[in-house]
């Protein structure tokens, strides 16, 4: 803490501050423009967040086949055959699928003769000829009833019930391949495989029909049924399988029943005209965002605030003054004017349209706003339907196709601009992150880490000039104070 001002009278403190003022004048400016290449940083990680999103997540989803290019089947004949999903592989065309045999899973049926004397409370297990004692693991236990499916063991207490004990073995069905359901009002107790087919009949130890015939509450209905597999025919070719689920030219159906049934695919339009909607309303909203940035001016006037600054200003005020200092830190930047224009030749291709059936050019509804919309998208629906319904594998081709397409073009051109802004700004490829972390290397990081490296060695010359101010202040308290000393000592000798 330093004593100043006290032989001389003189506010030291205030006179250092002034007289550091302008050479603290020089490190603020300094600062501010450290600030201006942060926020330049800082908006292009937003702006390449924005990119990233429309790349790898719309463009992404809409150029899968199955968006773009989504069908969708029709069932005529027997409809409660089967039911049908189209998917990218499927052709355009019918089947003919006869259902010879559905597939079935093996199972075992029990009735039990469950009812207490008042006919309404359900018997307990110990009670049902279930055994009450058994060896597992080399032990012989009590209290519990163990059933053992497809070498599982499932054990539920004696006291509970046939509900509890479906449930128990139910809760063991990922592991055993087999699921229970009990009726209560026939008194009927199933236990199933859970897959279908000949190769999955299940077989069960500890549930017996020994087990059960040894008491006279249960009968065995059925002994285990053997599974059976599918049989079908499509087009005349057989197909047989342990599931109900065939994939056959590209369709996914499953059949419910046996009878005959025809399928039909054709293009899903009402799909894809809403997959071409959604591409438009995110392709407008990016370039928006773009050319804003890229058209907005720059305001000379202001400049990023000081602490000392801020602290007479109001909330508001602070954050009105930095939107204008902000602005235009990407005008006209060439990563993302190239881009933009890339983008708008690639949607050249939409706005000519293809050739109709007839040989003739047919407009698919798209086509550029005015000047001042700088290049945005209008579509017109009708148009595009008309076009879909002429030939849609041509409209599906100008967005899809793996060289020419609109999807392709953009992604490449887009990947390119956030090469371009990764290298100058570090910014993300990959992450649409407003907080991210930039990369350790780009041209702005490195700027950034130079300029605060030349504040740091600012700061020390200051705090170096503020000793030396104050050491001549300290000087010049001394030479006063021996100053006072001999006047004070020739007063006394004088008098």
């Amino acid at each position: 803490m330093r004593m100043t001002g006290l032989a001389s009278g003189l506010d030291i403190d205030s006179m250092v501050k002034e007289l550091m003022k302008a050479r603290r004048t020089t490190y603020d400016n300094m600062v501010k423009k450290r600030t201006k290449v942060e926020w330049q940083q800082e908006d292009y990680r937003s702006m390449a967040t924005k990119i990233v999103d429309f790349r790898n997540n719309k463009l992404a989803s809409f150029k899968l086949a199955n968006v773009i290019g989504a069908k969708t089947s029709d069932v005529s004949g027997d409809t409660n055959a089967l039911t049908v999903n189209s998917t990218s592989a499927t052709s355009a065309g019918s089947l003919t699928v006869k259902v010879n045999h559905v597939a079935t899973a093996a199972n075992t049926i029990y009735t039990f003769n469950n009812k207490e004397a008042d006919g309404v409370t359900d018997k307990k297990l110990k009670d049902l000829g279930f055994a009450l004692e058994y060896e597992a693991d080399g032990v012989t236990e009590t209290g519990n009833i163990l059933v053992k499916i497809n070498g599982v063991q499932i054990k539920t207490s004696k006291e509970g019930t046939l509900s509890e004990l479906a449930g128990a073995i139910n809760a063991k069905a990922s592991t055993s391949k087999a699921t229970a359901l009990y009726d209560s009002a026939s008194g009927k107790f199933s236990i199933s495989a859970t897959k279908t087919g000949e190769t999955d009949a299940a077989t069960y130890t500890g549930l017996t029909v020994e087990t059960f015939a040894a008491g006279p509450s249960v009968t065995n209905v059925n002994n285990t049924n053997i599974g059976s597999d599918a049989d079908i025919t499509v087009n005349g070719l057989d197909y047989k399988q342990a599931s109900n689920q065939f994939t056959v030219a590209g369709f996914n159906f499953t059949i419910k029943s046996e009878a005959t049934a025809m399928i039909t695919a054709r293009q899903d339009t009402t799909k894809i005209v809403d997959t071409i909607k959604s591409f438009i309303t995110e392709y407008n909203s990016l370039i928006s965002s773009v050319n804003s940035e890229l058209s907005e001016k720059k305001n000379y006037d202001y400049k990023p605030l000081t602490s000392d600054e801020k602290e007479e200003m109001t909330e508001d005020d602070i954050k009105n003054w930095e939107a204008k200092a902000r602005s235009g830190l990407l005008k006209s930047d060439s990563s993302l004017s190239t881009m933009i224009s890339q983008f708008r030749l690639a949607t050249n291709d939409l706005v000519k349209g293809i050739i109709d059936s007839s040989g003739n050019a047919l407009s698919i509804g798209i086509t550029t706003g005015s000047y001042s919309e700088k290049g945005k998208l209008v579509l017109d629906e009708d148009k595009l339907q008309k076009a879909l319904s002429d030939n849609p594998d041509a409209v599906i081709a100008l967005f899809s196709d793996s060289t020419n397409g609109v999807f392709s073009k953009m992604t490449k051109s887009s990947m390119t601009a956030l090469e371009n802004m990764s290298k100058k700004a570090g910014t993300s490829l990959t992450s649409t992150d407003l907080t991210g972390s930039f990369m350790e290397t780009s041209l702005l990081g490195d700027q950034i880490r130079a300029m605060k490296n030349r504040e740091k060695q600012m700061l020390d010359r200051l705090d170096k000039a503020e000793d030396q101010y104050y050491k001549t202040f300290s000087a010049m308290e001394t030479a006063i104070n021996k100053f006072n000393s001999q006047s004070s000592s020739l007063s006394s000798y004088l008098q």
